[in-house]
């Protein structure tokens, strides 16, 4: 449920997304992160919303 709360298209949640994301430390090797992000929320099902997790994670 946190990972369709936090991709919801609503301007808050995607605020609360975005604090989340930036407060996961990324500096280790790519893999390590992708898993490391992966691993602290379950992913929504639906694409659009994999997708503002995607884009911000790749900011």
């Amino acid at each position: 449920m946190i990972g369709e709360y936090l991709a919801e298209g609503d301007e808050h949640n995607v605020a609360i997304m975005h604090a989340f994301v930036n407060f996961l430390d990324f500096r280790n090797f790519f893999l390590d992160a992708v898993c490391m992000f992966l691993q602290a929320f379950r992913l929504p099902g639906e694409a659009q919303m994999i997708d503002r997790f995607m884009l911000k994670c790749a900011e």
